[in-house]
């Protein structure tokens, strides 16, 4: 019987710029999820969940801004990378201080192979436990470090060293060796084990998270709304940006228009003042940067206070 090389690794990139964003950590921390309820304990681990939101959103957008300025580079399309670490059920489940120790190991081995510092990651980096029958890390990370588009992120290579570093950190702090490990054998054929039927069960859950998600009522319709009309900001004052380098009027004045329609709808969606603020010291950016306002009756309808 063949024997697996490393614990189980899965990535994937989490779509829809801002609004996926949400959508995908609401569905890691909610308890109630059908997919969770009478069967997941979910346990903290690092992050906070509006912080790295936010986080992820203001590298992303800022790249998108400077890209615009310069003519070059595609749109952040995706804010956002997941990682999921699982082991099988049959062994040893790690504590929650194992855990942290892992994830800490895990957090350093992305670090180097992205070239960045550790600490780069605070304020871009989410993790909880998803405690069950095949337990496992979840992990989110920016695309955009640093103002940096980080390509690496979901390249074979950075899976692979992942998968090294996890297995190595379940061995050192959990005495879990995976040569060891023998899966079970099931009636499901002569090269099908639980184990792989388990590692099959956790893809296709996690890769129907998002669409799970956007199910829980007028909460995530209103964060599919928020996504969608922050990404149309967006694009909308880059092109203003590039109207008024281009001296290009016409175009000025219709992309303003289009800019105070999309900020009436956000408002309309009554923001949270994290968000406005973000938002507004976009827009305050890009007017400083280009010497003058942007003539949109913002005020008519202020952001809540905070």
């Amino acid at each position: 019987m063949s024997r697996l090389k490393n614990w189980f690794v899965r990535s994937e990139r989490i779509k829809d710029r801002h609004g996926g964003l949400i959508q995908y950590l609401k569905y890691l921390t909610a308890s109630e999820h059908p997919n969770h309820k009478g069967r997941t304990t979910i346990k903290p681990l690092y992050g906070d969940v509006d912080t790295v939101i936010q986080g992820c959103s203001s590298e992303a957008i800022q790249l998108d801004l400077k890209n615009s300025q310069s003519k070059g580079g595609r749109p952040v399309n995706s804010y956002a990378q997941s990682f999921t670490f699982v082991l099988p059920g049959t062994v040893k489940q790690p504590t929650t201080e194992q855990w942290k120790l892992i994830f800490k190991d895990v957090a350093i081995a992305l670090a180097q192979k992205l070239g960045i510092p550790t600490d780069s990651l605070k304020g871009k980096t989410f993790a909880n436990i998803h405690d069950q029958n095949n337990p496992h890390l979840n992990l989110v990370v920016s695309r955009v470090i640093n103002g940096k588009f980080q390509r690496l992120l979901d390249q074979k290579a950075t899976i692979n060293a992942l998968k090294k570093s996890f297995t190595a950190a379940t061995l050192k702090h959990c005495d879990l060796n995976v040569g060891t490990y023998i899966p079970e054998q099931t009636n499901l054929g002569k090269r099908q084990t639980n184990w792989q039927r388990q590692q099959e069960e956790s893809q296709k859950q996690l890769k129907a998270a998002t669409d799970a998600a956007k199910k829980l009522e007028e909460e995530i319709e209103r964060a599919k709304l928020l996504g969608k009309y922050t990404a149309m900001l967006n694009n909308q004052i880059q092109k203003w940006m590039l109207a008024v380098q281009e001296n290009d009027a016409e175009q000025e004045i219709r992309q303003a228009n289009r800019i105070d329609r999309s900020i009436t709808s956000l408002n309309e969606l009554n923001v949270d003042p994290g968000t406005a603020e973000l938002i507004e010291a976009l827009v305050s950016s890009v007017e400083k940067k280009a010497g003058r306002p942007i003539t949109v009756k913002r005020k008519s309808k202020p952001w809540p206070n905070p």
